[in-house]
């Protein structure tokens, strides 16, 4: 993490949490989608700032990741989702993302399964 940097009297400064999740000396392959990496996992403070941090954090977290829990389970198991072009390139300003904004069919999968 860069240090000596002075911040003049009067500015507003606005951490970039990406930067926070990309560190690989904190979450190894940090490019590499893995939901499970924060299963059984007490991040350091500062480490994981996905609702904000301190006396500015969302009163609603907790709310959102059983909402988001809940959809993945049914959209995981429920449906089939394909990229129209899988070799797409990445763009990472201001987030990480595919070019393409990850144009995808969406499937039902079968109830006969």
């Amino acid at each position: 993490m860069p240090t000596g940097y002075l911040i003049p009297k009067g500015w507003k400064v606005q951490l970039w949490y990406r930067s926070v999740h990309m560190d690989p000396e904190i979450y190894p392959d940090p490019k590499e989608f893995n939901p499970s990496r924060w299963e059984g996992n007490s991040p350091r403070p500062g480490t994981f700032l996905p609702f904000g941090l301190g006396t500015r954090q969302c009163p609603g977290n907790d709310l959102a990741k059983l909402e988001v829990s809940i959809f993945l389970h049914h959209f995981l198991l429920g449906y089939k989702l394909t990229r129209t072009t899988p070799s797409c390139q990445i763009k990472y300003l201001p987030h990480p993302r595919p070019v393409d904004n990850c144009l995808a069919k969406i499937t039902k999968v079968s109830d006969e399964q």
